[in-house]
């Protein structure tokens, strides 16, 4: 009896002393796990899908990352949060970041999403048939938008007179509204984001939409891209090495498994449309975030001669405060390859 008592003891003791370790070395993970701010470009919808399987799929956790996933009223926003220490990283447009870095906001890119996937949109009653004739119309837009900075831009590639065209301040979520209400000409939209958006509530009232994508008409030049801090890139490498590719496995695994990746994005946000929800996703993975060098190369992998067009474009034709290099601006240094 003696015996089995001392064994009782020992198996007791020994639970206990496990119970003890797992709790501390619990504990301690949880210690370890860095908070990290996540600011998205937008209003949260179907493209977005990528950064809830990351969170819901553990990718962040596993690296040591402990996120909270923001919405933003543009890229603008976004930039500039970052810069103030608003955010740790972002997601945002990357001609509206090099004009921030040129007015000395501490920021980079660090993976591209794709090439401008802006597209102008208008009614098909109207009299615009050719980007000419956008001259003399009304132009539903909101400052802060990466559209705000982009069309002037467009305007001038194509010999468009950006002063002729009316601007109509509208706040970003009214202005499919205000296209399909008659209340604007045209509205500059993003594939994958607020394009579906327009392109629902007008088939809803049985009105034809024309686009013209940016990207095929003067701006292919990457558009949206992870957005970093330049002191967390030189002092906190692995920081920004766990975000970007805790990201990118979440598009790869969105790419492979988009029905469940819906569903996740569902999860965490029940107010979104399931039809809309589900276009926006489709695109973003069909048409915009995965260009052939993402494909070929790696995901997020920036080319080279992309990049130096990028910010030549955005140099030459946007509103920089000083004209910046492509070094300063893009790193390829957290892209598996």
């Amino acid at each position: 009896m003696m015996l089995g008592r001392r064994l009782r003891l020992e198996l007791v003791g020994a639970l206990v002393v496990s119970l003890i370790v797992l709790a501390w070395s619990s504990g301690t993970r949880a210690a370890e796990m860095k908070p990290a701010n996540i600011r998205l470009d937008f209003i949260i919808g179907g493209k977005h899908a990528p950064w809830f399987v990351a969170l819901e799929k553990g990718f962040y956790a596993k690296r040591g990352l402990n996120v909270t996933i923001q919405a933003s009223t543009g890229s603008a926003d976004t930039v500039r949060t970052i810069g103030a220490g608003g955010a740790d990283f972002g997601f945002a447009d990357i001609g509206t970041m090099i004009v921030a870095k040129s007015r000395g906001a501490p920021v980079q890119t660090a993976a591209q999403f794709g090439y401008v996937p802006a597209t102008v949109m208008w009614r098909e009653d109207t009299d615009i048939k050719k980007l000419k004739d956008l001259e003399g119309k009304s132009y539903a837009i909101s400052p802060g938008q990466a559209q705000w900075y982009l069309m002037p831009a467009y305007c001038r590639i194509n010999k468009i007179n950006y002063k002729a065209i009316k601007i109509q301040e509208t706040a970003a979520p009214l202005q499919p509204a205000a296209l399909v209400a008659k209340k604007a000409d045209f509205i500059v939209m993003y594939r994958g984001s607020n394009d579906e958006v327009a392109e629902l509530a007008a088939a809803k009232q049985g009105i034809k939409l024309k686009r013209i994508f940016m990207k095929d008409t003067g701006l292919d030049i990457y558009g949206t891209g992870l957005i970093v801090k330049d002191d967390d890139i030189k002092k906190r490498p692995e920081f920004v090495r766990a975000y970007v590719e805790a990201t990118l496995e979440g598009l790869r695994y969105a790419r492979d498994n988009q029905e469940e990746s819906l569903k996740i994005l569902l999860k965490h946000k029940p107010e979104l449309e399931p039809v809309l929800t589900t276009l926006q996703l489709k695109n973003a993975l069909t048409e915009v975030f995965l260009p052939l060098e993402s494909v070929n190369v790696g995901l997020g992998y920036m080319k080279p001669e992309i990049t130096e067009k990028t910010v030549k474009v955005v140099n030459e034709y946007f509103d920089v405060a000083r004209k910046v290099s492509a070094k300063e601006v893009f790193t390829n240094q957290f892209i598996k390859r």
